[in-house]
């Protein structure tokens, strides 16, 4: 799906500055058009507490909202956080909880 941006690259480009530039921490990408039709491309980041969690998914929700609908779950917690936008689907978790569930052992 092309949009604002151009493509999902540049929006995948875009969510790993944003989380980058705000301290966001451990920033992995994964291609996964040809293992889900859920997304092209998952990111997965850890914040350093729930407060700080919550503030990168709104850093990121504040830049893309303009563009197009997002879906949001889980910001109210701040533990783990999952932004979908467009074909990119953007995990933010407290480290500890990224640890206990090991989401990108599923990825890669």
């Amino acid at each position: 799906m092309t949009g604002v941006f151009g493509d999902t690259e540049s929006i995948k480009s875009t969510i790993v500055g944003i989380i980058d530039q705000n301290k966001g921490h451990d920033i992995v990408t994964f291609d996964v058009q040809n293992k889900t039709v859920i997304a092209k491309y998952m990111i997965i980041a850890s914040g350093n507490s729930s407060r700080h969690v919550k503030a990168l998914a709104e850093h990121v929700i504040k830049s893309l909202k303009q563009h197009d609908k997002i879906d949001v779950e889980g910001i109210d917690e701040g533990n783990w956080v999952i932004v979908n936008f467009q074909n990119v689907m953007v995990h933010i978790f407290r480290p500890e909880v990224r640890k206990y569930y090991k989401i990108e052992e599923l990825w890669n």
